[in-house]
């Protein structure tokens, strides 16, 4: 028996698997969520000049709409591939988790927040009642406004939502319109445009108001306690 010469023995080299396509992010979002922010952040400040000049002083929008607009985007981007890869059920599943995720960190940081308030107001330091300028005063307080023996219980079931607290709550209603949207594209494209243009047209309370129809109105209403109403 001869063996052959090893150094004459073709190797054959396993050709490299092809590199999976890397996710790039698109900075574009960030840039105009970060300017978004900082346009929100000029118009929440008090006494200051440039609030004459953001975008919801000249156009037919401002920079909610703007944050909004991106944030959809990021969800789209985040989420749609995972509906094409995995089915509907699954990426449905994983918007429904990723909504879980938003919901306890809407707890979390509010009651951070409310302590941080608490404790401030506590302390001495200056004369300011932190958690009354955040309008908390019915966790606290009793009114002829309202009351509050089901507060945290109205807080957590999201039927009220704390001034300034309002953007994860409509970040989550994002989030779950979105196995609708896919839904509706798998049937036709122009589906999911009627269902925008549906929507929009009945969350404008004002021309139902006019139309003497404010029942066809569906905006996402909160229940305050005392009968007030809060829209996310």
């Amino acid at each position: 028996m001869t063996f052959a010469d090893p150094s004459q023995v073709e190797k054959t080299v396993a050709a490299p698997a092809p590199a999976a396509a890397a996710n790039v992010r698109d900075l574009r979002l960030d840039f105009f969520r970060g300017i978004a922010m900082f346009i929100i952040l000029i118009a929440h400040t008090p006494g200051n000049f440039l609030t004459s000049w953001i975008p919801a002083r000249w156009g037919f929008s401002d920079a909610t709409e703007i944050f909004v607009f991106c944030s959809g985007m990021a969800s789209a981007i985040a989420f749609g591939r995972g509906f094409d890869r995995v089915g509907w059920l699954l990426g449905s599943a994983r918007v429904a988790f990723r909504v879980w995720q938003v919901y306890w960190a809407h707890v979390g940081l509010f009651f951070a927040t409310l302590a941080l308030t608490v404790a401030l107001t506590d302390s001495g330091y200056g004369t300011r009642n932190y958690w009354g300028q955040l309008n908390l005063w019915m966790i606290f307080v009793e009114s002829e406004k309202w009351t509050n023996p089901n507060i945290l219980l109205s807080f957590m079931t999201l039927r009220w939502v704390p001034n300034y607290f309002d953007i994860l709550p409509m970040y989550m209603v994002v989030l779950m319109l979105m196995p609708v949207i896919m839904a509706l594209s798998n049937v036709n494209k122009w589906l999911v445009a009627a269902f925008i243009g549906t929507v929009w047209i009945f969350a404008q309370k004002q021309l139902w108001i006019n139309l003497g129809l404010p029942q066809f109105y569906i905006g996402f209403a909160c229940r305050a306690l005392g009968g007030s109403q809060l829209v996310l």
